[in-house]
Formats: C-alpha cells, sequence, structure tokens
C-alpha cells in the first residue's frame, strides 16, 4: 500500500511539470515573394516557392523585392539582399520556435511542343531541342493547302494561330510562345510511301540520350525517318504508363551488354503483345528474345551461333549478306544485288563490331534447312554466302491464342547491319542499311 501511495504522489507531482515552455503557435507560411519584377508561385503545403524567368535571363543576381511572412515570422533572407538562384537554394522561416524550410527554384521559361498533326491525320516528329517538326505524308497528299493542330502546355501560342492554311511544299516557320519565351520552329513535309501506322523503338533507358552509342544511332534515325514514330521506354512498359497495344510495330535494337535486363522483366507483356497480333523488328542482339523470353521460336531458342560486339576495327573488305534465292521479298524492294547476290551494308574503312546473330542449321541442334525450319517455325530471307548460316528470318503470324492471330516477327543478325562508326568512315552502302529498315518497317505494318 506504502509504494501505491508513493507512486500515485510521484504522478501527481510529474502532471505538473507536462506544459512546455516551447513557442509553437506561431505561422511560418510565406504569403508573398518577388524577385526582381517577377513574382513567386508559393506552395505552403509542398514547401516551395517557384519563379519564372524569360529564358536568357540572369540568375546569379536576382534582388528581393517583397517577402511578405505571417506575423511573427522571420526569414534567413531580407528584402533588397542580392542573391544567386542559378540553383535551388533553401529559405528558412522561423516563428517562435516553428522552423520551416522553403526550396526556392527560379526557372527560365521554356517552349515545348507536345504533338503535332497536319491537316488534322499526320503526326509529326519533334525535336524541342533543334526546334523543328518533320511531317511524313504519303506521295498523293495535298500539302500546299495545309493545315496544323499542336498540343502544347496551358498558355502556348502561335504565330500563325493553328488551322491557317499554309503551304508546306517548302519548309516554313513558325513561332511558339510560352509566357516570355518565344522561339521559332522549322516546319517541314515529307513525302514518302512509308506507313502512317503508330511505331515505336523499345529502348532500355529512359530516353534515346541515355541508350549505348549503336542504339541511340538507330533509334535518333528512326525519329527522323519514320512517320508517326517514338521512343517507349522499358521502366514505362514495364511500369505500364506505356501501352505495346497502341503500336503496329515495335523495333528493338539492342547491344549484347544490355542481355538480359529488364527485357526479363517485361517479357510476358512483350509475349502478350505479339500472340495478340503485334508486329517485332527485332535486330542485333534484340533478335536473343525470340526464345523463352518472348517465346516466339516454336523451340524457344535464340541464334545458336553468336559472336563479336565487344571490339571495333577496321574492315578490310565491304562487308553485306546474300538475298540469293530471296530477291523477291518485299524487305529487299529498291536493294539491288552484286553479281554474287550480296547487297553490301558497311564499305571498306569502316569500323565495325562484327556483332553477329546467326544460325548454323547444320548442326546438330537441327542437322539441315528443313529441320531448322520445323523446329523454330521460321523461314530464312538471308545468308552469308553459306546457305547454312540463317542471317536474317522471318517468323510468319500463327495461332498461339483462341481467338487471336500473332504478329510477325523479322530478325537481323548479320554482321553489316551496324548503325554506329566510332570512327565516323564514310559508307557509300549507308543507304542501303536505311532502305532494308524502312522495308522491314512497312512490311512488319501491313
Amino acid at each position: 500500500m506504502l509504494i501505491l501511495v508513493l507512486a500515485g504522489t510521484a504522478m501527481t507531482g510529474c502532471k505538473s511539470d507536462n506544459k512546455s515552455n516551447l513557442d509553437l503557435d506561431g505561422s511560418t507560411m510565406i504569403n508573398a515573394l518577388r524577385l526582381d519584377e517577377y513574382d513567386a508561385v508559393i506552395d505552403n503545403k509542398g514547401k516551395t516557392a517557384v519563379v519564372n524567368v524569360p529564358s536568357d535571363y540572369d540568375l546569379t543576381a536576382m534582388v528581393v523585392r517583397r517577402l511578405d511572412l505571417q506575423p511573427g515570422a522571420e526569414a534567413d533572407m531580407n528584402i533588397g539582399e542580392t542573391v544567386d538562384c542559378s540553383v535551388p537554394r533553401n529559405i528558412r522561416i522561423t516563428n517562435g520556435d516553428v522552423l520551416t524550410n522553403y526550396t526556392l527554384t527560379v526557372a527560365r521559361d521554356n517552349v515545348e511542343i507536345n504533338s503535332a498533326l497536319l491537316n488534322g491525320r499526320y503526326a509529326g516528329s519533334i525535336d524541342n531541342v533543334a526546334r523543328t517538326i518533320i511531317f511524313f505524308v504519303p506521295l498523293d497528299e495535298e500539302v500546299g493547302t495545309a493545315s496544323l493542330s499542336f498540343t502544347a502546355p496551358e498558355g502556348t501560342t502561335f504565330d500563325p494561330v493553328p488551322g491557317t492554311v499554309l503551304n508546306l511544299n517548302d519548309p516554313v516557320t513558325i513561332k511558339a510562345t510560352y509566357r516570355t519565351c518565344t522561339v521559332p520552329y522549322t516546319v517541314t513535309a515529307i513525302k514518302d510511301d512509308m506507313s502512317q501506322d503508330p511505331k515505336a523503338f523499345v529502348g532500355n533507358a529512359e530516353s534515346i540520350d541515355g541508350l549505348g552509342d549503336e542504339a541511340k544511332a538507330a533509334a535518333e534515325w528512326m525519329m527522323a525517318n519514320v512517320p508517326n514514330s517514338r521512343f517507349v521506354s522499358l521502366a514505362k512498359v514495364l511500369d505500364g504508363s506505356e501501352k505495346l497495344g497502341d503500336y503496329k510495330m515495335i523495333w528493338c535494337h539492342l547491344d549484347f551488354t544490355d542481355w538480359p535486363g529488364i527485357m526479363w522483366d517485361t517479357r510476358d507483356i512483350f509475349n502478350d503483345y505479339y500472340i495478340k497480333g503485334g508486329n517485332i523488328l527485332a535486330t542485333r542482339d534484340g533478335a536473343r528474345y525470340i526464345n523463352d523470353v518472348w517465346r516466339i521460336a516454336k523451340d524457344q531458342q535464340s541464334p545458336n551461333n553468336m559472336f563479336g560486339g565487344e571490339f571495333y576495327e577496321t574492315l578490310e573488305n565491304d562487308l553485306g549478306f546474300s538475298v540469293a534465292g530471296y530477291e523477291t521479298h518485299p524487305l529487299y524492294n529498291g536493294l539491288t544485288p552484286d553479281e554474287n547476290g550480296r547487297i553490301m551494308l558497311l564499305e571498306k574503312g569502316v569500323s565495325c563490331s562484327n556483332r553477329t546473330l546467326q544460325w548454323v542449321v547444320d548442326w546438330d541442334a537441327y542437322g539441315d534447312m528443313s529441320v531448322w525450319e520445323t523446329k523454330t517455325g521460321a523461314t530464312a530471307l538471308a545468308t552469308d554466302g553459306d546457305a547454312n548460316h540463317v542471317h536474317i528470318a522471318e517468323f510468319a503470324p500463327r495461332d498461339i491464342l483462341d481467338g487471336y492471330q500473332s504478329g510477325r516477327v523479322v530478325t537481323i543478325g548479320t554482321p553489316g547491319y551496324e548503325w554506329h562508326d566510332p570512327n565516323h568512315a564514310a559508307n557509300q552502302y549507308r543507304e542501303n542499311i536505311y532502305t532494308l529498315t524502312k522495308n522491314a518497317i512497312n512490311y512488319l505494318c501491313k
């Protein structure tokens, strides 16, 4: 009983000491902030202050012209003070014993065009760095009386205004303005016989700039030369923000160092795309994924002979592939084989990593061409001159899932199909690479 009484007394004594001497009643919100002549957008919930200025504005010496706080509050920034805003900085606000840090950011205004349409039908390829918009249209499309429409951040204006009749038989310049920033865009219409279906280059980086040199060169060419094409990050495919089903065909041009990486994590998404009719151009190491990753080859095996890719060497002879027996396939439209039935891709003197993904059909796994065709479900479209070495193959559509027919897949694993030359040497056969790729894309869109 004595212990309980003492404990109760102790607890009663403690009650009188619970009141804090801290002053926590003051508010640290920022009511208004102005740097030079530009007012900040204050987010008192997110604790941020953002000031927008013209695109060429000097951020290194901005003067605080206004700083309105709650009664009793103080800041570590004062009216009249000159601050360097070239990088984000903190503003420390105190009121009694309450302290809050705000992040101050000064951003230069910039123009970004999200999408563009010509005549309400043809999507433009937009480069917001180079300030260009390219439209690829059919050969018979009238572009002398064209009209343009755009999507851009709210508040963006255009001169001339969207819907104005323009003559795009030659490139024209339009001006886009957002807040204090006005920039000219060069708009070009190119008549081309390529498919207008939506297409994607799929890569394992967030943007084209993050790709390796080989994939980057191929992706940049596609964005600049293939109508209605866009880059799709594998990370966005995985998180669901990009849907492969939105595209008639996808192009996977990968380096051997990418294997298997995030492509393994997206394997079921790719397989679903394929078995429900999606078409795939799988080149270089993209050809590896026809195995149990994408489950395209019937035997779920990759090409059985893969080598090269680690080092570049200068070619001592022209490099290409043989189409003897396959000359009439749509892949080779506009390509003229030499007297030996070969189509050249790289000229002597060009650097090449010799990355090769081929099937050697007379090896034990297959034995001969007929067995290879039966086991893989593929058709050979090109060799290296040896009839047993398949460098380009086609997997025709087939019924895999009830109610669906699979897509068509073309693989290109010949070593001459290389887009990046670290020495940037002249290559008289470069157009053959472009033509072969355009043919493959068009073929997969039909």
